[in-house]
């Protein structure tokens, strides 16, 4: 499959409903739920000047250094916002990829989506832990057999949102499966959005608001073409 058709199927997706998938967008990336992309979160004092708004840069200070307590400092952007999406970012991966694939297939999609899977919270969170431990572990041996697994495990979102059922091994064996002989179509379809990638990053990452559900669209309609194309509607 062509990644510029892909690319094609997402906008369609995105088509009428820009804003509902750039508000869960959002919301994914500062609770760690996005399945591609990343945050769009900036420095503040890099976006606009405030030495001459002592309140505002004191609210920089909070969200770029976090909050100093004696010794202690609790980091907001990284600290606090990382452990919530190591608690909370799997489940909410599901819920995203829940909205994204009644998205592609024209159902009826609201922003209570993101959070539809909170009753498998241990399964989103032991797929999100598993994946990254395994794909950790493969990249001790070289970077490149990292790459190549997290390739291999990046549908687990998708299938665990059609299958509740299914313990978060199952769904990583199952997109292992699925993703076999379409690991590299994947990673060129990611090679694609560089360009984008590149202008996101010249406007402090803000940019990313809209690339985000872009990106993720491209991901849920590479889904369905491969679970067309290998016939897989039933993983157990």
């Amino acid at each position: 499959m062509e990644a510029k058709t892909i690319r094609a199927r997402a906008r369609a997706n995105l088509a009428g409903n820009w804003g509902v998938s750039i508000a869960i967008a959002v919301v994914a990336s500062l609770l760690g739920g996005l399945i591609a992309g990343v945050s769009f979160l900036p420095e503040l004092e890099t976006v606009i000047p405030i030495e001459y708004f002592p309140a505002l840069q004191k609210f920089s200070d909070w969200w770029n250094d976090g909050l100093h307590i004696g010794r202690v400092t609790l980091n907001f952007r990284s600290g606090i916002f990382g452990f919530a999406a190591f608690l909370i970012g799997g489940v909410l991966q599901m819920g995203y990829a829940d909205f994204l694939l009644k998205q592609h297939d024209g159902k009826d999609t609201s922003f209570n989506d993101l959070f539809s899977k909170f009753d498998d919270f241990g399964t989103g969170f032991a797929q999100r832990f598993l994946r990254s431990l395994y794909t950790f572990l493969w990249s001790l041996l070289f970077i490149i057999p990292g790459i190549i697994k997290g390739l291999a495990y990046s549908m687990t979102p998708f299938i665990l949102a059609e299958n509740p059922s299914m313990t978060a091994s199952q769904a990583i064996r199952a997109s292992e499966e699925l993703m076999d002989g379409h690991k590299s179509e994947l990673f060129i379809l990611g090679l694609t959005f560089i360009g984008w990638d590149i202008l996101a990053a010249m406007t402090w990452n803000l940019g990313n608001i809209a690339l985000n559900p872009y990106k993720n669209a491209a991901y849920a309609a590479f889904y369905r073409e491969i679970q067309a194309e290998k016939q897989y509607t039933d993983y157990e």
